[in-house]
């Protein structure tokens, strides 16, 4: 009988600002609801990719995270909600993807859907809204899946009331990478994207290879500029490194390498968080910070704020 793969986890609340002190208790919280509802599958034998989406479920659930509930307003005051989900096994590898869609409250399981049920990767709008409703999805009134808390903000920021009322919002993602027994990857991500986007913006969250990216070898989720996680295939570039430093080098050194090498230089800020095939988990920003929580090998469990690399960090070559 073959030994099982070690299984390990990890999610992201996004990378950007720290935010206000008053919500960090309870964003710790929820992450660390997330990465157990991530671990107990894991530990009963079940799949990486119910993994992710669990996790990722309950931070769309949860206002405090910009994605789901408590996805941020564009232009016109609406919410436009990207996802995406990658797996891949010995049968090789799938993926979906949602974007531009307002009225499923968890964006991440109609990707899933869409992954599962149609020939498609991605379904935007109102096409992706229509197989919704046809998958027996409850397609929601859009002001009802809109947070109290992300309509302040937006008026807070047509108002111009930035500084005096609420914090500055750069980034905001969620999302989960993790590993099964039967070593199979899966990443998952989810977001509302950039506060005041335009109409029908889509970012990297929905882009397979940018903000979300599985092989045989990493699964990854990534969050930050998703205009220079796009245009880096962020999450795929980091995945192919690591597949050729051949186990050598650690994942959060190549996640920090190509931080360093692809967003940095443009001046822009990007996190990362991937697990490898072996249950090693890597993770690193360019922000202020990126909250995360992690279901580790040893099958401990944690929190942390993590520190940003070092600016003066270069990539080697």
């Amino acid at each position: 009988m073959p030994k099982p793969f070690p299984t390990a986890l990890i999610v992201h609340g996004g990378a950007g600002a720290r935010g206000p002190a008053e919500e960090r208790a309870p964003r710790k919280r929820a992450m660390m609801a997330a990465v157990k509802a991530g671990a107990a599958i894991l530990r009963g034998g079940g799949s990486a990719l119910d993994a992710v989406i669990a996790s990722v479920v309950i931070l769309e659930d949860d206002p405090l995270f910009n994605a789901g509930y408590g996805s941020t307003l564009n232009f016109d005051g609406a919410i436009e909600m990207d996802a995406s989900v990658m797996t891949t096994s010995t049968d090789g590898a799938r993926a979906g993807a949602v974007a531009a869609v307002s009225r499923v409250k968890n964006p991440v399981r109609l990707a899933r859907a869409v992954m599962e049920h149609t020939p498609h990767v991605m379904l935007a709008g109102t096409g992706a809204e229509r197989f919704a409703r046809d998958r027996g999805f409850e397609l929601c009134d859009p002001e009802a899946i809109i947070a109290p808390r992300a309509r302040e903000r937006f008026l807070a920021r047509i108002q111009g009331q930035n500084e005096t009322g609420f914090p500055r919002e750069k980034h905001g993602t969620v999302g989960a990478a993790a590993v099964d027994s039967q070593g199979q990857l899966a990443a998952a991500t989810s977001t509302g994207g950039v506060p005041g986007k335009m109409v029908g913006r889509i970012g990297d969250s929905a882009i397979i290879g940018a903000g979300t990216f599985a092989s045989r070898v990493a699964a990854a989720s990534a969050t930050g500029h998703g205009e220079s996680i796009m245009m880096a295939s962020l999450c795929r570039a980091t995945i192919e490194a690591l597949g050729g430093a051949l186990g050598r080098s650690d994942p959060t050194r190549i996640a920090e390498h190509k931080i360093a090498e692809l967003i940095a230089p443009r001046g822009f800020e990007a996190g990362l968080i991937l697990v490898d095939r072996k249950g090693r988990i890597g993770y690193a920003h360019n922000a202020e910070t990126m909250e995360v929580a992690i279901f580790d090998s040893l099958g401990a469990l944690q929190h942390a704020w993590a520190a940003p690399m070092s600016r003066a960090r270069r990539p080697r070559n």
